[in-house]
């Protein structure tokens, strides 16, 4: 007979609790990660044992490429070990959690209260393990958007650099190559000053008409700012208000259904903010691009590009594993035999890129000059 499994973590059998969430949120179809976005627009491919970064940037038409530097720079592009190295690290994303001493020695006088029911005691500990899964979960998540709408909202590329992944020590712009055709320039900047003249459907229709013998735009992605900026504008007002009641307060329900009811696609407001991290600091970070609003087509945009983690094929004895999806969830605990303090661990990892493979039928509005 095999020996038995031994949990190496303080939470011992309570981590299966973590694979009867994630597959009770899967059967219910309910997310249990708030605001995560790039799954809304994308569907996970199948994995593969490995992850041919080239073969992806082949059939897709991808660009990876190290950023130009001055001379005078002191960091290194991408290191001395090249841009291969980059295509391969740029698919890799992970964190491990350590816990403190005080929520371990907490954790340690809950598993000793007298004052407790066992029933307490295993809700105190489930809630206590859930809250670092979901941390490490939601910062890949956090990762995947960031590529995924910033590539979207920033003319098809998304830079890796000392803000957007400071502790990842890869740098690099993926590129998912958005034809130059399908991008279009207001004619006028959309800003305060020019508030009474802008003109936002004129900017919107050019674009409209850019795409319409080659695809069919469901909706327009923006910020917040920019359907604040489009109520303001007096011209917009005008249009769908009318001269005589151009004082009215236009609303983003109002400008939806003028554009449905003129045949238009309709706006979606894209909010979404990650939490990058910096040694102990984190900094607040959003992806989407402010200035620029985005028309895309019904349907998925395209794929999430995954390979199976290592220790998804090769597991490790006294690590308990479980999976969101594609994202694999590892805990464990060491002790002073491994030259720790009886510290405890969660990571969370995926191999993954996500590819806009409909970037034909995507086009971008500036509005900025």
């Amino acid at each position: 007979m095999p020996p038995e499994f031994l949990y190496s973590s303080i939470f011992g059998e309570l981590t299966k609790q973590v694979q009867i969430r994630f597959d009770t949120a899967s059967e219910m179809n309910k997310r249990i990660f708030d605001n995560v976005i790039y799954e809304r627009f994308l569907d996970w491919d199948a994995p593969s044992v490995g992850l041919d970064i080239e073969e992806i940037i082949g059939q897709y038409n991808i660009t990876i490429a190290a950023p130009t530097i001055g001379d005078n720079s002191k960091e290194a592009i991408v290191g001395s070990e090249g841009l291969k190295t980059l295509k391969e690290r740029i698919v890799r994303h992970a964190l491990t959690l350590p816990m403190l001493d005080t929520t371990y020695r907490k954790i340690l006088q809950l598993l000793d209260s007298k004052s407790l029911s066992d029933k307490q005691k295993t809700d105190q500990l489930v809630k206590l393990m859930w809250g670092d899964v979901m941390i490490v979960v939601n910062a890949i998540h956090g990762k995947l958007d960031m590529i995924f709408l910033g590539c979207l909202s920033n003319e098809g590329k998304f830079e890796l650099n000392a803000t957007t992944n400071p502790e990842g020590g890869v740098r690099g712009i993926i590129d998912m190559n958005q034809p130059d055709d399908n991008i279009a320039t207001s004619k006028t900047a959309w800003t305060d000053a020019n508030i009474e003249t802008v003109d936002c459907f004129e900017d919107i229709q050019q674009v409209l008409e850019a795409a319409q013998d080659k695809v069919s735009l469901a909706k327009i992605l923006c910020a917040p700012s920019k359907i604040a900026y489009m109520c303001r504008s007096k011209k917009l007002k005008q249009m769908i208000f009318g001269t005589d009641k151009s004082s009215s307060v236009l609303l983003l329900r109002h400008i939806n259904e003028w554009m449905q009811s003129n045949g238009f696609p309709t706006f979606e407001l894209i909010k979404r903010q990650v939490r990058i991290q910096k040694g102990r600091q984190f900094t607040p970070y959003t992806p989407w691009k402010a200035d620029n609003l985005v028309f895309i087509p019904d349907g998925k945009l395209g794929l999430v590009k995954n390979a199976w983690a290592m220790n998804e094929l090769k597991p490790e004895s006294g690590v308990a594993y479980s999976n969101y999806g594609r994202i694999r969830v590892s805990q464990w605990g060491v002790g002073e035999t491994q030259g720790s303090n009886g510290v405890e661990f969660t990571k969370a990892e995926s191999f993954s890129l996500p590819v806009i493979t409909e970037m034909n039928g995507v086009y971008t509005l500036k509005t900025a000059q």
